[in-house]
């Protein structure tokens, strides 16, 4: 039995736990079939009844029951998130920002994953240039859906130049199998200017919207550049003037689309607002937001929790004089300017925002996600921080609590001597505060399930 396969918890009060599953079993087969990887696992316990074999860590192989709900999880993680060897990238993309980074992080930073799984599990953008119709198929029978791709191009001969990767100009009609057999996917396009943008881009997007509504949405991101640019493929920076000619481009396409399909369809980065100085579309534009993780309408949706927020008013009286700080990164300056004005409100509150700058990355990287714990360090440290300091959790590597250099949000607390305060959205600072206020006073905390 691989060691993939191996349980390391098993969640208090799960089906799993109830028929005898321990850490360190090892899971052989669900109703007598042989698993391959997760998606097998997933796709074979959404029945009620399930019976699991399993080898014990004494080596004892035993058939153990499972009731549970249709498609409630069993309970089980296990020591590797795939239930098989990761799908490593072959690509050697022009603009990967993995390569922009310097010499001497975890070598888990550098680390390239492109695989389907993750991106059916957790939403990770894929290329699909290691898949081939076998994989394709695989998809299709186990309804792996939605995917996450990562176009860039349709024109071949553009991709391979983009991707560097001769399989990389199959990416439409892979799109158009997947499309033709039900399989739900998003897009995304990392403008390059230069290469991709122009008549480039034309085709893509008449080659990608001919694949609605299976592509339900299509991000157009500008291409990321840090300082550690070394040896590295030259490209441009996205401009004004590119991004104007982007507008210009895209915006009839989105009222074509939106009347024809009654979506925008194409979704441009607030970056490209704000490079334009161009106001942020109403917040129907967005729809279900489906590509936050793209910068995409991220700004729009903070407007609506400030908004929000307005309406509930000002937090109560703090019972004694509190000094907080907020952090950001210079993008974003604007709007938690605008939300820190708002805090201030709160009598006996005390609010400082710092807009921190991305040293690590060089300052053209201005988005508040990619400030890293050293850039936090260099510009907090020795000032007068008060009593805690707030960040958006999404500077933090998902599921955890570092940041993408690899420093700990306790770390950076200890050295700071203040505490670091991971939030989520604004409801979550609302309710901490609430609650620091309970804690001097002794009333009764705000429970975490009160956010909406």
């Amino acid at each position: 039995m691989s060691s993939d396969f191996v349980i390391c918890q098993v969640n208090p009060h799960s089906p799993a736990e109830k028929a005898g599953i321990a850490p360190g079993d090892r899971l052989s087969r669900i109703d007598d079939r042989v698993l391959h990887d997760i998606i097998d696992y997933k796709y074979l316990t959404a029945e009620k009844e399930l019976l699991f074999t399993v080898v014990k860590k004494n080596g004892r192989r035993v058939e153990l029951r499972l009731q549970k709900q249709y498609d409630e999880d069993p309970g089980l993680v296990f020591a590797n998130s795939t239930l098989g060897p990761l799908r490593k990238c072959r690509n050697n993309c022009i603009f990967c920002f993995v390569d922009q980074q310097p010499e001497g992080l975890r070598e888990s930073l550098y680390e390239k994953d492109d695989d389907y799984r993750l991106s059916f599990l957790y939403g990770n953008y894929i290329s699909l240039t290691n898949a081939g119709q076998l994989d394709l198929q695989r998809m299709i029978k186990r309804r792996i859906s939605p995917l996450y791709l990562s176009v860039h191009a349709t024109n071949p001969a553009v991709r391979r130049q983009m991707m560097r990767n001769p399989r990389a100009g199959a990416i439409l009609r892979q799109m158009q199998i997947l499309a033709r057999a039900g399989i739900k996917m998003h897009g995304q396009i990392v403008l390059c200017p230069g290469i991709n943008d122009g008549d480039v881009l034309e085709q893509t997007l008449a080659d990608l919207s001919a694949l609605y509504p299976a592509l339900e949405t299509l991000a157009i991101v500008p291409v990321g550049l840090s300082r550690h640019r070394e040896d590295l493929f030259p490209l441009q920076r996205v401009s004004a003037q590119t991004a104007e000619a982007l507008f210009a481009r895209v915006v009839p396409k989105q009222e074509a689309y939106l009347e024809t399909y009654g979506t925008p369809f194409v979704y441009m980065a607030d970056e490209f607002y704000y490079l334009t100085g161009k106001e942020l579309p109403a917040h129907e534009h967005y729809g279900p937001y489906a590509q936050l993780e793209n910068g995409v309408g991220m700004s729009r949706l903070f407007i609506r929790e400030l908004a929000s927020w307005q309406k509930q008013g000002p937090l109560p009286e703090m019972p004694q004089k509190t000094r907080v700080s907020l952090v950001t990164g210079t993008l974003a300056e604007p709007l938690l300017s605008a939300f820190a004005a708002e805090l201030r409100k709160t009598k006996n509150l005390e609010v400082q925002l710092h807009a921190v700058p991305s040293i690590f990355w060089g300052e053209e990287v201005s988005v508040a996600g990619l400030l890293t714990g050293s850039d936090l360090l260099k510009a907090l440290a020795g000032q007068a921080l008060g009593d805690y300091v707030f960040v958006s959790s999404t500077m933090l590597k998902e599921n955890s609590r570092l940041f993408l250099d690899g420093y700990a949000v306790d770390h950076l607390s200890r050295y700071l001597n203040v505490p670091l305060i991971p939030v989520e959205a604004l409801q979550d600072l609302r309710i901490f505060l609430a609650n620091h206020a309970s804690n001097i006073t002794g009333r009764k905390k705000v429970p975490t399930c009160q956010r909406h």
